[in-house]
């Protein structure tokens, strides 16, 4: 299993950086994420002569209670990635139907690639950490499921 072992660290008044934990408390453990087509789709659009679309960089929200990965839908569709399922999951405003998507995930920082059977897509709009949007929410442990 890959492990991210990263120090945080707080400016302070004189200009310096300290280690502190004031910052995950702040904002909650975050890290920068491109979001792509996983290699299977890479393939099949380079069989098929068609362009490969960029990735989409943004905020990962490392979500220690959730059970399975979460992408901003939208961007799938940005990326043109169809559902290949639904998955019925509990949100705050009760039972609610979500699109299940290959995904390819790129933690730039951990240097951690996971490509990803499926995530679920769902609307993370209006969830930023200082004005950057979080575009993925993931449980602390990565399987590819």
């Amino acid at each position: 299993m890959p492990v991210f072992n990263n120090q945080l660290f707080e400016n302070t008044p004189d200009g310096r950086q300290k280690i502190s934990p004031n910052p995950l408390a702040q904002v909650g453990a975050i890290l920068d994420v491109a979001i792509s087509i996983p290699q299977a789709l890479i393939e099949l659009y380079q069989k098929e002569n068609k362009p490969i679309p960029a990735a989409i960089t943004g905020i990962a929200l490392i979500d220690t209670g959730a059970s399975r990965s979460c992408v901003h839908a939208p961007i799938m569709k940005q990326l043109g990635v169809n559902p290949i399922n639904v998955v019925t999951s509990g949100t705050a405003n009760g039972q609610a139907l979500h699109g299940l998507f290959p995904a390819h995930f790129n933690f730039l920082a951990a240097k951690i690639e996971i490509d990803f059977a499926s995530v679920v897509g769902v609307n993370l709009s209006g969830q930023d950490v200082q004005g950057q949007q979080i575009i993925i929410m993931s449980p602390e442990s990565w399987t590819g499921q």
